[in-house]
């Protein structure tokens, strides 16, 4: 049987970080790591403009396609995903209104996004960090570019708020939090979820 959790919050609030600390102390759960690359690269050659809708419509069918396929050949183990399917969701629905499009995207993707909800983690932690604390953090990492940062903290209000409703997410919040004491606190909620 799958057991899903997956890691959210914005760009730079330490969910790799975590992720990469779970892994080595959580030895019998699979930690899936959010690598877009490929599909970044399929854009670039497709030359997709995501402020156009028909491009932003192809663009997420693509990324959508791919979680979903992701999902279905994950092993009947405990699973960590570094942003799981829920986050395709959430970007997919709300990208356009942060550049202030207002475009019918549950009716364009009605199909993929109803498979893409089949697809749900169990649970979703969310690493809940003020922009401030975001922004401090990405300059102070050097081992990342973080090239679509403008971006993310264009999405970051309507995120937060898109993965508080729903039922299965847990907001913890990290400004005040260095990685070790993250760790342990989510150490404690992964055995509490996911005691026998």
């Amino acid at each position: 049987m799958k057991r899903v959790i997956s890691l959210q919050g914005g760009m730079a609030a330490g969910k790799t970080t975590l992720a990469k600390r779970l892994e080595r102390a959580i030895r019998d759960a699979w930690v899936i790591y959010e690598d877009p690359s490929a599909l970044v690269q399929k854009r670039k050659e497709l030359a997709l403009d995501l402020e156009n809708e028909k491009d932003f419509i192809v663009n997420q069918r693509m990324f959508i396609e791919h979680e979903v396929e992701r999902f279905r050949r994950l092993p009947d183990a405990k699973i960590i995903y570094d942003r799981g399917p829920e986050d395709i969701e959430c970007y997919t629905l709300h990208y356009p209104l942060s550049i202030g499009k207002e475009w019918d995207i549950e009716g364009q993707l009605k199909a993929e996004l109803n498979e893409l909800r089949s697809c749900r983690s169990d649970a979703i932690l969310y690493l809940d960090a003020q922009a401030s604390t975001l922004r401090a953090r990405k300059e102070r990492d050097s081992t990342r570019s973080r090239g679509s940062f403008a971006q993310a903290m264009g999405m970051l209000s309507y995120e937060k708020e898109w993965f508080s409703k729903l039922p299965t997410t847990t907001l913890l919040p990290v400004d005040a939090l260095d990685a070790e004491m993250v760790e342990a606190k989510v150490l404690q909620f992964i055995a509490d979820l996911w005691k026998d």
